[in-house]
């Protein structure tokens, strides 16, 4: 492998951010920092008056974690809660609303993810004279389709962690389609694939 190739590869990989779990111990489950990042930053998109700057998702207490069901993904955190540092910059005349930030995160990091998120710290970094409208992400691209794509809410197959780093057999990556919740699909494709498979989501609709 040559050194650009190498680099090109790593620079991949960090994009993903943390592999982190995603609903309880025994649900093999996790979620890159990039997809679900993109979740919550999508959820604060209807606070008025600020934006998500930068938003970084790590376990609340790693030694209260626990131990996964199956073997996890390459790099992927242990069963736990989930804290999440926010910055955001605000506009307007208005007090912002760094509140509604913390309610919409929480929010949907239940009800789009299962992600055990139990702390949102927010800090104010800059102060705009216009609005901030940060362009949304673009999905990963799909891989040909398996059987797990049967499942009702997997939109397709990704192959993020395949590449010249390598990937795991006992790990399988799905994107989860607008309108599921992301953990109650894993649950649904580990079903179907059976064994001690682990299921990483690298993007939810």
């Amino acid at each position: 492998m040559t050194p650009d190739v190498w680099s090109t590869e790593v620079r991949r990989r960090l994009a993903l951010g943390r592999l982190l779990p995603l609903g309880d111990a025994a649900d093999g489950a996790w979620v890159t920092e990039r997809a679900a990042g993109a979740v919550l930053r999508a959820a604060c998109a209807s606070v008025p008056g600020l934006a998500v700057t930068s938003l970084r998702l790590a376990l609340a207490d790693p030694a209260a974690a626990g131990v996964p069901a199956v073997p996890p993904p390459p790099s992927g955190l242990p069963p736990g809660d989930v804290r999440a540092v926010v910055e955001v910059a605000v506009w307007g005349d208005g007090r912002p609303r760094t509140e509604g930030v913390r309610e919409a995160m929480l929010s949907a990091s239940s009800a789009r993810l299962g992600l055990r998120l139990s702390r949102v710290d927010i800090r104010v970094t800059s102060l705009l004279d216009a609005p901030a409208h940060p362009a949304p992400p673009d999905p990963p691209p799909g891989v040909h389709p398996g059987p797990p794509l049967s499942v009702p809410g997997v939109a397709f197959l990704t192959s993020e962690l395949a590449g010249p780093l390598g990937a795991t057999p006992e790990c399988l990556e799905v994107a989860v389609a607008p309108g599921h919740r992301a953990v109650e699909v894993v649950r649904e494709v580990r079903a179907v694939v059976g064994g001690g498979v682990a299921v990483l989501v690298t993007w939810a609709g």
